[in-house]
């Protein structure tokens, strides 16, 4: 017994000083071509009123979560904070938006020192709009860098379904957004 706790022993400290040596930044990247020109898919990217409607991190996953939007309706500046039992605590805001660059972000979570960073970019492609969405962040310490390690597959399915979310209210098309209220958000993005 005494010899099995001190490999064990071992074996944890080597996993620990091993992780000092592990990337202290991670990245997850998904892309999917969305059936849409890029000015609609820009009307719900740009506009932080919908992602709790299309995004993983929606109204249906946690239905007693708080939003709170701020900034301008949409685009550079405009940001959103929740709240609740399942998505937790946290922010996000529009560093820069374009409808021919697409977004930046900044994402940060009540739980973590460090804020992590998005884009989703558009390209023409044959069927529609190439929408690429990138996150990325870092992870101190020993643990943090093994965490990190996971990231990639854990945040990349978050993103592709998002992007399949992002395709479904796409479909819905200028005629949906409208209906929402969104003709005023639309106009001052589009021009």
């Amino acid at each position: 017994m005494k010899k099995f706790l001190i490999a064990l022993f071992l074996l944890l400290l080597g996993l620990y000083v091993v992780g000092f040596f592990l990337p202290t930044t991670w990245r997850s990247d998904r892309s999917a071509v969305i059936d849409a020109d890029r000015a609609l898919v820009h009307s719900y990217v740009a506009d932080l009123h919908t992602w709790p409607d299309w995004t993983t991190w929606s109204r249906a996953v946690d239905p007693d979560c708080e939003w709170t939007f701020f900034g301008p309706p949409a685009g550079e500046g405009a940001g959103y904070a929740w709240d609740g039992p399942e998505l937790g605590e946290g922010r996000m805001v529009i560093t820069s938006s374009s409808l021919s660059g697409g977004i930046e972000f900044e994402l940060s979570f009540a739980e973590d020192d460090e804020p992590a960073y998005g884009e989703i970019v558009y390209a023409d492609a044959e069927g529609g709009t190439r929408v690429t969405w990138s996150l990325w962040g870092t992870m101190d310490g020993s643990v943090g860098r093994w965490a990190g390690l996971m990231m990639t597959g854990l945040v990349g399915s978050d993103l592709e379904e998002s992007l399949v979310g992002l395709e479904r209210a796409c479909e819905t098309g200028l005629a949906g957004r409208v209906e929402q209220g969104a003709k005023d958000v639309l106009e001052g993005i589009l021009d």
